[in-house]
């Protein structure tokens, strides 16, 4: 198993590589203020939308729209303002400068190829940005289980869980709810100039075999988990309650809630353990304090990525999720690019020794 997590800022060492698993106390109330509450959440709204769904109300756009609205300030945009200083954290060696010019270079060049391929063709664009965040969103789960010691512990098993994780928001509100879901894409897709200006169909046949490969999936990775000597309740539970969430839960808001709540919340936790100071505060139970220092340090990139914002829309001449999506995009890839590297000193995709029930709760 790798290297625990540093207990106080003095550990500060190149060890700080090599941190992927926390100490029993902090996995416990990692799961129990953090992880449940958010699955607990996201478990009621599912319930409340197919409470309307069955008396034929339907969630009013303004409504769906919250969460992506908030993640412009809080946790969304936010939690890949730190990528700058990611090489210097876990590579000390490389210096601040460092690993601010080569995270900005990566940024201009590889977002910028992505904001040209949206330009040029917004369609395929978008085919690229779900195929991107299915697996950036799948190796976020991959490091918490990685993180708590309670995910399946051998390289196959990190694929699968990757595959799994990422395909339940980008597969499932495709094949579950076409219409609304594929709105979304040729809404995106006309706002930066180009691609379908209505809303295309999936055929039915596509849409079946689809629906049986992820449920596939879903089972292949509940029965590994099943299998391991690993503990079950909190990967069923989460498994489940992804699944119905973004069967059931209208696209827009499904996917901004877990963007918002459960991707960008790990991340920057994960973001707060590569700090001294703060792994300190977050292994003596102290949430507040470590995310205020994370806020205070990435204010100044969040306020650059809301001014790109405002200059796409003013560009664009529209203001709407399309925009927001778009500039995602082009961030998302650099940004993938960051925490791929990130996994690999980390060594989160190398086998694990499974963590005893008694010490991972649900």
């Amino acid at each position: 198993m790798t290297a625990p997590l540093p207990t106080a800022p003095s550990d500060r060492v190149d060890r700080v590589e090599r941190d992927v698993t926390a100490s029993p106390a902090l996995r416990s109330w990692v799961c129990t203020r953090i992880l449940t509450p958010v699955t607990v959440l996201l478990a009621a709204v599912t319930l409340l939308c197919a409470a309307l769904r069955a008396a034929g109300t339907a969630v009013p756009m303004s409504v769906q729209l919250v969460p992506f609205a908030v993640s412009i300030l809080v946790f969304g945009l936010p939690h890949g303002a730190l990528d700058h200083l990611v090489p210097a954290r876990l590579r000390p060696r490389t210096g601040t400068g460092r690993s601010v010019l080569l995270v900005v270079a990566l940024y201009a060049v590889v977002g910028t190829a992505t904001a040209l391929l949206w330009a040029a063709a917004p369609i395929t664009g978008f085919a690229v940005f779900i195929a991107i965040t299915w697996f950036h969103w799948g190796q976020g789960d991959l490091f918490v289980d990685r993180l708590l010691g309670d995910g399946l512990p051998t390289r196959w098993g990190a694929v699968l869980t990757v595959v799994v994780r990422g395909a339940l928001p980008m597969v499932v509100p495709i094949v579950a709810q076409p219409g609304e879901a594929l709105r979304v894409v040729t809404g995106t897709a006309a706002s930066v100039g180009g691609g379908l200006r209505h809303a295309v169909g999936l055929p039915t046949p596509v849409r079946v075999g689809v629906a049986v490969v992820v449920l596939g999936l879903v089972v292949a990775h509940l029965v590994a988990v099943r299998r391991s000597r690993i503990p079950v309740a909190r990967q069923v539970a989460e498994d489940v309650v992804l699944l119905a969430l973004f069967a059931v839960v209208p696209p827009v808001l499904a996917v901004g809630l877990y963007f918002t709540l459960w991707h960008a919340v790990r991340h920057i936790l994960r973001l707060e353990l590569t700090d001294p100071a703060s792994a300190d505060e977050l292994h003596r139970g102290r949430l507040l304090a470590p995310f205020l220092r994370f806020a205070r340090q990435a204010w100044p990139v969040t306020a650059i990525a809301v001014a790109m914002l405002v200059v796409l829309a003013s560009v664009l001449h529209r203001a709407d999720l399309g925009v927001y999506l778009a500039l995602i995009a082009a961030l998302t890839t650099p940004h993938t690019i960051v925490v791929t590297w990130m996994d690999r000193v980390q060594r989160t995709w190398q086998p694990t020794t499974p963590t005893s029930t008694e010490t991972s709760p649900p």
